[in-house]
């Protein structure tokens, strides 16, 4: 990418504010290529422009529907709202009026307004952050509990069920194209020990609900003063599913450090008694997270009772 000249082009397709000031390249995802855009002389707006990614995301027309209707909801309920600029994510229309815009290389863009004075941490850094997120993402499933019809589209399907996930593991391993099957071998008895376990939260007989299915906590922005959080982001992956993945991707994510939280390593530890202990060692954090999270239970999530939750946390 010729990286002025390009994304100064694909800029001036959206109805942004101003003339282009400058580009920079943003934040730490590898799914899509995203920009920081600057408009304007005196007084400045800023915007996020991203590039999607085919690969992962083969029907960007349903990834955009889906964000489109979302997005319109949450804004249509948080209407009054403290600060609610601030409390969704707000897509920029091309000229065009779509949702997006597709260039003559046929790549899809968007561009979200900047959310201002807000970061994004990559690992959790105390229990308050992990209840700030599990809340946030507690609150944006409360808030889609209500979406409309017609259903969302499955932007990925089969993404959080587990049956499948563990067939493709079998398939890969059987295949075993990289030689890699006996280096991971004893990762590989742990999976199969623990096979049963696929179907629990399918047989919890939750109802499917409208959920984030990418809960790690860089997917809320966190406010600069108050660390409360305020923006729930990366809605690629908003589509119908179980509440209980999002507590439970949400729970893995976390991989705290603080004496007795989720291993800061990324799993470099054994598998030497049941579950792996970064993934079953909540320590301070999980009763932040739960916290965070039962309230939407007793309100609407399956009955009241948060305690398939631990489980959850396990399986994702």
């Amino acid at each position: 990418m010729n990286f002025n000249h390009e994304v100064r082009a694909i800029a001036g397709q959206f109805q942004l504010g101003g003339d282009f000031v400058r580009a920079e390249p943003f934040g730490s995802g590898h799914i899509n290529d995203t920009f920081r855009v600057t408009t304007g002389h005196g007084l400045r707006n800023r915007y996020i422009l991203q590039r999607l990614n085919p690969v992962v995301f083969p029907n960007p027309a349903a990834v955009m529907e889906n964000i489109r209707r979302v997005t319109a909801h949450l804004d249509r309920k948080i209407a009054g709202a403290p600060d609610a600029a601030r409390r969704v994510l707000r897509v920029i229309p091309a000229l065009d009026g779509n949702p997006f815009y597709r260039d003559a290389a046929g790549h899809w863009w968007r561009v979200y307004y900047f959310v201002e004075r807000t970061r994004a941490v990559d690992v959790v850094e105390s229990p308050a952050q992990a209840f700030a997120a599990a809340q946030a993402f507690g609150q944006f499933q409360k808030l889609l509990a209500d979406l409309p019809a017609p259903r969302l589209h499955d932007t990925i399907p089969d993404f959080h069920h587990t049956p499948s996930r563990f067939a493709a593991l079998e398939k890969a391993v059987a295949a075993d194209a990289f030689n890699r099957a006996q280096p991971a071998a004893a990762e590989i008895e742990f999976a199969r020990r623990n096979q049963a376990l696929c179907r629990v939260l399918l047989d919890a007989r939750l109802p499917e609900r409208v959920t984030h299915n990418d809960t790690k906590i860089n997917n809320v922005l966190l406010d600069d003063a108050t660390g409360e959080g305020v923006c729930v982001i990366d809605l690629d992956t908003v589509m119908p599913g179980c509440t209980l993945y999002d507590f439970g991707v949400r729970g893995a994510a976390a991989r705290l450090s603080l004496g007795g939280g989720f291993s800061h390593a990324g799993g470099e530890e054994p598998a030497s008694r049941g579950w792996p202990a970064h993934h079953l060692r909540a320590g301070a954090a999980f009763p932040d997270r739960l916290s965070g999270w039962r309230h939407l239970f007793q309100d609407w999530a399956g009955g009241g009772k948060p305690r398939p939750l631990p489980r959850a946390v396990q399986i994702t």
